[in-house]
């Protein structure tokens, strides 16, 4: 039986395309532990797309012949800071300032044009304390996230672990274009659970090379203890956002 990938309209991150953490978590599905996501082109939102398994392990996703993203198995190595403080973090948060302000309903992840339970409400803004973590931002995922274990679904941590990334980037280049999530590693460590507060951070792992900039993530338990990370690619797209598909 063919395998098929679906994202719902709900989960959109520029009007008529899925958020890309969404995206990569969907996709990452189909691989076993760790993974890592290419997003090829924008996937579009309410429309059944085709899954294809390959014999080096890794699957694509594809619009009738185009080929919109794939997945591989991998095992992230990433060297992370520590946190910011439970404090810190939330101060931060206070800071955000939504990029996507032109769109009226806003993306599933960091949009507070969304009621809580219809997205992520996840915003991070600069810190103002000294290390490598340029934003960061408190989340505290809703019962609906959970999946039938109890614990928050992990194609719900990837999303949470995409934005980040994008606001750290505007917060070291104000005046850069449009960020489009590339690819994405990630590695989901701990559960994670509804109503328990996460501190959320990124940083730059490397200088910007061309369009690609190069960007770490992490969400840690207010102990300190590491819940999940992402090594993430963006794509500078300029003024405009490419169509889907």
């Amino acid at each position: 039986m063919s395998e098929t990938l679906y994202i719902d309209a709900r989960y959109n991150g520029p009007v008529g395309r899925g958020n890309g953490g969404y995206i990569a978590g969907a996709l990452a599905a189909f691989v076993e532990g760790d993974a890592e996501v290419r997003i090829l082109r924008g996937f579009p939102v309410a429309t059944l797309l085709a899954i294809r398994r390959h014999p080096d392990g890794s699957v694509s996703c594809h619009l009738d012949d185009q080929e919109l993203g794939r997945a591989r198995p991998l095992q992230l190595v990433l060297d992370i800071p520590p946190p910011p403080t439970l404090s810190a973090a939330r101060a931060a948060g206070e800071r955000f300032h939504f990029l996507h302000a032109s769109d009226v309903r806003g993306c599933y992840v960091c949009s507070p044009r969304r009621e809580p339970g219809e997205g992520l409400r996840l915003f991070c803004g600069p810190l103002q304390e000294d290390g490598d973590n340029i934003v960061a931002g408190v989340w505290e995922p809703g019962p609906e996230l959970l999946d039938a274990r109890g614990q928050v679904a992990p194609v719900q941590v990837w999303a949470a672990l995409d934005c980040p990334g994008g606001y750290a980037i505007a917060a070291l280049a104000p005046d850069v274009g449009i960020q489009l999530l590339g690819t994405c590693a990630a590695s989901l460590k701990q559960p994670l659970r509804a109503g328990e507060s996460y501190i959320v951070s990124s940083w730059q792992l490397a200088p910007p090379d061309g369009r690609k900039r190069f960007m770490g993530v992490a969400i840690h338990a207010v102990t300190g203890e590491l819940m999940a990370c992402a090594r993430q690619i963006w794509i500078d797209a300029g003024a405009r956002v490419p169509a889907a598909g």
